[in-house]
This record gives C-alpha cells, sequence and structure tokens, in this order.
C-alpha cells in the first residue's frame, strides 16, 4: 500500500503529464494547421482538430478521475491519428524530419508512463510506435529500413520516461518510510513521556500519603496508637489506589480540600472565600496534595500545633495557601533539589499543571507556602 507521498507524487505525475502532453500536442498540431499544405488538407484539418480537442477532453476526464477505460479509448485514437498520416503528411516530407504526428506519438508515450500501470504504459509505446512507423510508411514518407531507427526513438523515450517515473516513486516510497519511522520515533517518544510523567505522579503521590505517614510515625509525632492516623492511612490508600480522587469534569475546590487535610493532626484555620471555587478535577487534586504536604512538612519540621489555609480567587488565578508561625527554614538550603516535598512533589507538579508554588520563609519567621494555578 503506498504512503502519502508516494501518493501525492502519483497525483502531481498525471496533472504534469495530462497537461504537458495537451500543451505539447496542440501547440506544433495547431501551428501545422495554418503554417503548412497537407497531402489532403481537409481530412488532415478535421484530424487536426479533433485531436487537439480529444486531448482536452482526456485531460479533463483523467484529472477528475483515472480510469483504465479511458487509456485504452486514447490510445486507440493516438494510434488512429499514426496512422492518418496519409492525409497530415507534407508532401515531400521525409520521415527523419519532425513532424507534429511524431512530437504528438513522443510526448504521449512519455506521459503514459506516469500515469498508467506498468503493462499498460508499455504496450500502448509498442502500440503507438507500430501506428506510427506504418502510417509513415502508408504516406509513402519513407520505407520501413529507414523508418524503424526515427520512429524507434519513440520506444526510447517511453524506456526512459518508465525509469524516471520508478525513480520518482521509490523516492516516495523512501520518503514515508522515513516518515513512518519518524512518527514511530515520535509515538515511542511520547509514550516514554508518558510513562514517566505517571512514575513520576505516583512516586509524588505516594511521597504525600504513605511515605509522610510513615515519616510522621518514625518521628514521633504519633507515639501510640492515633484514631486520626488510622483514617489517615485508610486515606493514603485511597490515594494510592486512585480510588479517591475525581479525573474528570469541574469540582468545587474547598469541599475537596477540607476532606483531604481533615485527618492531619493540626489544628487547621479555615480561610474560604463564600462562594465555590470551581477548577478543573485534575487541578483540585493537584492543589489538595500539595497542600497536604505542605500541613504534613509543618507536622514534622515547623514545631506548632495549629496552621491557617485559605483559597482565593481572581479573574486571573486560584490560589491555595498554607501558614504557620513555626520554626520556619531557608528557602536556599533546598533550592538544590535536596528537598524532596517541596521541589518536586510541590514544585514540580504545580509546573506540571501550568501553576507555581512559591515557598516563603525564614528561620525563625514560619513558613507560607502558596499553590497558584491560572485558568
Amino acid at each position: 500500500m503506498s504512503g502519502p507521498a508516494e501518493r501525492e507524487l502519483d497525483r502531481i505525475g498525471l496533472v504534469y503529464a495530462v497537461v504537458i502532453r495537451l500543451l505539447v500536442v496542440a501547440v506544433p498540431a495547431l501551428v501545422s494547421l495554418f503554417t503548412t499544405t497537407p497531402k489532403a488538407p481537409v481530412p488532415a484539418a478535421f484530424v487536426i482538430v479533433g485531436f487537439v480537442a480529444w486531448n482536452a477532453a482526456f485531460a479533463l476526464l483523467m484529472l477528475r478521475r483515472p480510469r483504465i477505460w479511458l487509456m485504452a479509448v486514447d490510445l486507440v485514437v493516438v494510434a488512429a491519428v499514426c496512422l492518418a498520416q496519409v492525409w497530415t503528411a507534407i508532401p515531400d516530407m521525409k520521415a527523419d524530419r519532425i513532424s507534429w504526428v511524431l512530437v504528438a506519438a513522443s510526448i504521449i508515450v512519455v506521459a503514459y508512463q506516469f500515469h498508467s500501470p506498468t503493462l499498460f504504459g508499455i504496450g500502448a509505446a509498442l502500440v503507438i510506435l507500430v501506428a506510427y512507423l506504418t502510417g509513415a510508411v502508408l504516406a509513402d514518407l519513407q520505407d520501413w529500413t529507414f523508418a524503424v531507427p526515427i520512429g524507434s526513438w519513440i520506444a526510447v523515450e517511453a524506456a526512459l520516461g518508465r525509469g524516471l517515473y520508478l525513480l520518482i516513486r521509490r523516492g516516495g516510497r523512501m520518503a514515508d518510510r522515513e516518515f513512518a519511522r519518524g512518527e514511530q520515533v515520535r509515538r515511542e517518544a511520547a509514550v516514554a513521556d508518558a510513562q514517566r510523567a505517571d512514575e513520576r505522579e505516583y512516586l509524588a503521590s505516594l511521597h504525600d500519603t504513605a511515605s509522610a505517614t510513615l515519616l510522621m510515625v518514625g518521628s514521633g509525632v504519633a507515639a501510640k496508637p492515633e484514631r486520626w492516623l488510622s483514617a489517615q492511612a485508610l486515606r493514603d490508600l485511597e490515594v494510592i489506589s486512585g480510588q479517591a480522587d475525581p479525573v474528570d469534569g469541574d469540582v468545587n475546590l474547598a469541599p475537596m480540600l477540607r476532606h483531604v487535610v481533615e485527618h492531619v493532626p493540626l489544628h487547621i484555620r479555615w480561610r474560604l472565600p463564600e462562594g465555590a471555587v470551581t477548577v478543573p478535577a485534575v487541578v483540585a487534586v493537584a492543589l489538595c496534595r500539595g497542600a497536604r504536604e505542605a500541613l504534613t512538612n509543618v507536622v514534622r519540621h515547623a514545631g506548632v500545633d495549629s496552621a491557617e489555609v485559605g483559597v482565593s480567587q481572581t479573574s486571573d488565578d486560584v490560589v491555595v495557601w498554607v501558614r504557620d508561625e513555626g520554626a520556619g527554614f531557608d528557602p536556599a538550603l533546598i533550592a538544590d533539589g535536596h528537598g524532596y516535598g517541596v521541589t518536586r512533589s510541590l514544585v514540580e507538579r504545580m509546573d506540571r499543571m501550568g501553576g507555581q508554588a512559591v515557598v516563603t520563609s525564614a528561620p525563625g519567621a514560619g513558613t507560607e507556602i502558596r499553590l497558584e494555578w491560572s485558568p
């Protein structure tokens, strides 16, 4: 099955073949009609005008839809014109002189190679060659021994035309193969990128949930069995298994945010707008998980038991912020990537959503983390 480049080359070849044939046949034939006196002027005039008109009709029909029967009819017409040299030939003209019939036969056998099947193109060249030589002998332009070398050039032109056409199609096939290979490489790269993105998102989810919970237990936040700890572990399991978060449509951010952080062992001061804050579900998931990670950091590092969580919305963006009045830290110390929770779980997640995470903190001055997303 041919590819798009090969099909386009076939289309262009067809257009050029029939259009150039039309022009090359029409110009010398009409010039001959008005500038020479053939053996039978009246029949010759009918042959020339009729053949030019047929070429125009043939070009239009071929450009609309190429058909093998149309080419067969055309071959009969061309052969008849070659045999009609008994009328169209100029008196005392020899077969080695260029006539409009020879010009027409030459361009037509070449054109056939660009818009017909191989066997038809070869057969058509032979039929036209025999018809031309026969017409030349019947018109008494020369005998067979002299006419054959001149007419045989038609066969050479047909062979060269077919060879050029095959080279062009070969180039089209090579272009299609290269294009297909490029598409395959792009698809594989896209699949690999998607897999890496899924892996990063899974690792980030794992860090936000189970890892964060285990770190809190390991750091002594929960020294004994706590109700909030079991609830948070159940929530972690739901998130990791993909059962907790919506994936389609728009959602109200505030209720989701409350649900995600309700099991964090902190006293939360809420700053929420009165109306609904509607965002795409995937953005809401990223903002909620980012807020939970920020609160987990408060539990582990800030040394306080409360934090403020707020949501604001303007025409330009949606912001979720988490503030605490705890120990704080120097953001420059984690800018090199050693702080996974800030650099990857927060910053990289927001980057993937087309937003940003802004961390403001200083030792002894508390911390504010702003998660910003613009529609």
